[in-house]
């Protein structure tokens, strides 16, 4: 489990940085932003819009430090919470039914929590893991690269059936299959 918990935070922090980067310098047009569920829990676009770039820098310094600081406690942390928040967020739209909500999404946040708290137990920097037994922190990066492959939401062929705990005919005024096709 020391291996796991020393490399947790490489895997992790490419991850991070990785979405990070890409809610930085992603266009969000109001159209798309209008119809998220973090804005119909703000109500306004522009806030929205601050607000998701907010947490695209908030999830990027998280994915720096977990990759520059991989013992330090605040960014282990820092992205068990980010895990909590992204299960809330998934559970909250698909329980309203404003955005499709895929099993994958759910096991993806739940193993970013899991593995943020694996990660508060790191002993060592994972380059001195990498270092110490570089078979096994191959095959176990291998592995983990696979997880996160499949957990992706890109390359994706098909929109994934959403997972819903109340089917309804309309959400606030606007029929599913249309809000489904904003969604995408």
């Amino acid at each position: 489990m020391t291996l796991i918990a020393e490399l947790t935070p490489l895997v992790l922090g490419a991850v991070f940085v990785w979405w990070g980067g890409g809610g930085l310098l992603s266009n969000m047009e109001p159209r798309r932003v209008a119809a998220t569920t973090l804005n119909h829990l703000i109500r306004d676009v522009r806030l929205t819009t601050l607000t998701m770039r907010t947490a695209a820098i908030a999830t990027w310094t998280v994915g720096v430090g977990l990759l520059f600081a991989p013992t330090a406690e605040p960014s282990a942390v820092g992205s068990a919470l980010i895990g909590i928040g992204l299960l809330g967020y998934a559970g909250y739209a698909m329980v309203t039914e404003l955005e499709p909500a895929a099993w994958r999404t759910f096991v993806r946040a739940g193993l970013v929590g899991v593995s943020g708290l694996i990660a508060t137990e790191a002993d060592q920097p994972w380059w001195n893991a990498i270092a110490d037994q570089p078979l096994a922190a191959a095959a176990t990066l291998g592995l983990a690269t696979a997880v996160v492959i499949a957990l992706s939401r890109y390359p994706r062929r098909r929109q994934p059936a959403p997972i819903s705990l109340v089917r309804s005919q309309t959400v606030a005024g606007v029929r599913d299959d249309h809000f489904h096709k904003l969604a995408r």
